[in-house]
């Protein structure tokens, strides 16, 4: 009786394997038509933010509570300046003007780089519906933490401090860590 149901217990077994099921989501690049403030180029996920942890925030610089946000970002910008974390604001906007947009970001006192988003096609490569939302990504561009509501409550310097320590563990040899320069890149206008 008991060798019948280890070997029910074998063949059951036997079956296929179930589908793995990633725990983290990948996503999108950034588009390189878009209008960036705080670098001189582009970015994407899997040049310059490669091996990075990247955290970016969706906002429309609307409230005085997206100001305090900003604040909060560049803390941890600066509490790891030396480590491979990218911050990056990704501000939905109906203004098109590059000088408008230029002056909003220096009012505010944005360092760290920022893409503008007037047509949402980087909130659709984020899978992100709502504003505020902030995303972490680990080092292979994965969504680690997503908040919609509530981040500023959220240990967010643990949760980076946690990806930045997987990231040593995986002993990756030379990581040109990224610095915003302070430039701007304005694509092309397309001429009527």
């Amino acid at each position: 009786m008991i060798a019948a149901a280890f070997l029910i217990g074998f063949l059951f077994d036997l079956g296929p394997e179930p589908p793995v099921q990633n725990v983290l989501s990948g996503v999108g690049d950034f588009p390189v038509d878009h209008i960036w403030f705080n670098t001189s180029e582009p970015l994407s996920l899997y040049n310059q933010l490669s091996k990075h942890v990247v955290v970016v925030f969706f906002c429309r610089v609307s409230t005085l509570a997206d100001l305090q946000y900003f604040s909060r970002l560049e803390e941890i910008q600066e509490e790891f300046t030396d480590e491979p974390l990218a911050v990056i604001a990704a501000i939905q906007t109906d203004q098109t003007s590059s000088d408008e947009l230029r002056e909003i970001v220096e009012d505010w006192g944005i360092e760290f780089p920022v893409i503008i988003d007037n047509t949402g096609i980087v909130a659709n490569r984020f899978n992100v519906s709502t504003s505020p939302s902030l995303l972490v990504l680990d080092a292979r561009a994965r969504v680690s933490a997503r908040f919609y509501v509530g981040w500023e409550r959220a240990d967010l310097r643990g949760i980076v401090d946690d990806l930045l320590q997987q990231l040593r563990a995986m002993r990756y040899s030379m990581i040109e860590i990224y610095h915003p320069d302070g430039g701007s890149y304005i694509p092309d206008q397309p001429q009527p």
